[in-house]
């Protein structure tokens, strides 16, 4: 029997006969500064260790040439699509799953998750076959050169093969730390980036295979974590997927899609980012800056953006449960928590990042005294402004936890439609391809205002919603 949820209620609630009360949840209970660190350490653990492999593999590339590592950099945009759809959908099931089970629905909770992997298998798989038929227009339109071109398709083909599972792998390890289980996440994460450095050495070193070898590696690491869908088949939790989940309402996945459009628009802006930072870069500065762009995006910034996504998934099934459950204090402490741990992890960050540019660099450099220097200078102004678009990132992950995706969408996607891509075109005009590199962390302070005069206003209505 299900009731209707009443927040004015101070009893506790029964949904089914054999479920829990709807309180029952440590999501519900348990202190928020405990809860906030379990689930986003968990969720910064796991990225960060897939960001680490990453790392790993920008050394090996390092030592290719410099044409091989500026086709790997465009041929590394299948990934970013990988992720753009895992986040879609992933996030997007989250939240609804969570508000679901805050609210006692477990049941339907159950049939979101069943039908948001069938219908995420579905499309990747279309999406798969799509880019393997169009693959060399593909890469010359995500900025590769005629010299590239052919290291850049080569690179990606195992990427677009292995899509389907990708995407199902970044799903599944959102929706086990919304089934309460980070620790478990966070270790299929760890299993994938073992096994994957483990590999590269063994496929670069030993076998030389070449940018084939990283090929494998990072098909490896984006894929293992699909394992998890054998917890949600034979493990204890509500949320077991059944055949009859089959049947996909488009009602369900259309929630969920636009549920999760907010983050999927910010990954989609920055994939746009990429093919315009690319063809720019090469327009302005030639291959030697697509090189440069390809050590930040593909491994330095993108360790940082794995960091940052992860604390934001973690803070996000503490913010849907207890927004669904009317806990609205718990919800305002927790954002609280997730904004002062935000900012202080990534001040620190940036200010080691920046001072030890010079041997990071080195790391993935290769010995080319070019690209060290320019590597140098791009590490500094590239990511010095990293913590607004974490605190940016973390913010709009709050609204989209409370089905809020106006809101959440339109933080994402104002950085980039009016800062971001006007200032990508206007910047070399003053400045050359140097402004190019400033046109990111420039947008991140008016991006980084907008995300913030959002979040006063929702500390003001959630101390009304408390006095009422």
């Amino acid at each position: 029997m299900e009731i209707v949820d009443n927040r004015q209620s101070p009893e506790i609630e029964q949904v089914e006969v054999t479920n829990k009360p709807v309180h029952d949840s440590v999501l519900g209970t348990k202190s928020i500064p405990l809860l906030y660190l379990r689930f986003a350490l968990a969720g910064i653990m796991a990225n960060a260790i897939l960001g680490v492999v990453s790392v790993v593999d920008g050394y090996f590339v390092s030592n290719f040439q410099a044409v091989e590592v500026e086709g790997i950099g465009i041929g590394f945009t299948v990934m970013v699509i990988s992720r753009m759809l895992g986040v879609l959908f992933g996030i997007g099931a989250g939240a609804v799953i969570s508000l679901r089970l805050g609210k006692g629905k477990i049941k339907e909770a159950r049939e979101i998750m069943g039908q948001t992997l069938w219908f995420t298998l579905f499309i990747s798989i279309l999406l798969a076959v799509l880019g393997l038929v169009f693959e060399n227009q593909l890469m010359t339109l995500f900025g590769a050169s005629n010299e590239s071109l052919p290291y850049a398709v080569k690179y990606s083909r195992l990427l677009w093969i292995s899509l389907p599972v990708a995407i199902l792998a970044v799903v599944l390890s959102i929706l086990t730390n919304i089934d309460e289980k980070p620790v478990l996440s966070m270790s299929s994460w760890l299993v994938a980036s073992a096994v994957a450095a483990t590999l590269e050495w063994i496929l670069v070193v030993k076998y030389h295979m070449g940018m084939m070898g990283s090929s494998w590696a990072n098909t490896v690491a984006q894929s293992v974590p699909v394992l998890l869908i054998f917890y949600f088949w034979f493990g204890k939790t509500n949320l077991k997927p059944k055949w009859k989940d089959m049947k996909i309402k488009l009602k369900t996945i259309g929630e969920v899609a636009w549920t999760g459009f907010a983050s999927f628009s910010s990954q989609f802006m920055m994939f746009f980012a990429i093919i315009f930072f690319n063809n720019l870069l090469q327009s302005y500065g030639g291959g030697m800056h697509v090189a440069a762009f390809t050590i930040q995006n593909g491994y330095i910034t993108n360790l940082l953006a794995f960091i940052a996504l992860g604390g934001m998934t973690g803070l996000q099934p503490i913010i849907s449960y207890n927004y669904g459950a009317g806990n609205f204090d718990r919800v305002k402490q927790a954002i609280k928590m997730g904004l002062f741990f935000t900012v202080t992890l990534f001040v620190i960050l940036t200010v080691i990042l920046i001072y030890f540019a010079d041997p990071i660099m080195s790391f993935f450099s290769g010995g080319n005294p070019d690209l060290q220097k320019l590597g140098i200078w791009t590490t500094t102004v590239f990511n010095c402004m990293f913590t607004l678009n974490a605190v940016t990132l973390l913010i709009a992950g709050y609204f989209e936890a409370q089905e809020k995706n106006w809101t959440a969408s339109f933080i994402n996607v104002s950085k980039m439609l009016l800062f971001t891509f006007p200032f990508m075109f206007i910047f070399p005009k003053f400045w050359g391809v140097d402004g190019i590199w400033y046109s990111g962390p420039a947008s991140e302070i008016p991006g980084v205002l907008i995300a913030i005069y959002f979040i006063r206003k929702e500390f003001k209505r959630l101390k009304e919603t408390k006095l009422a």
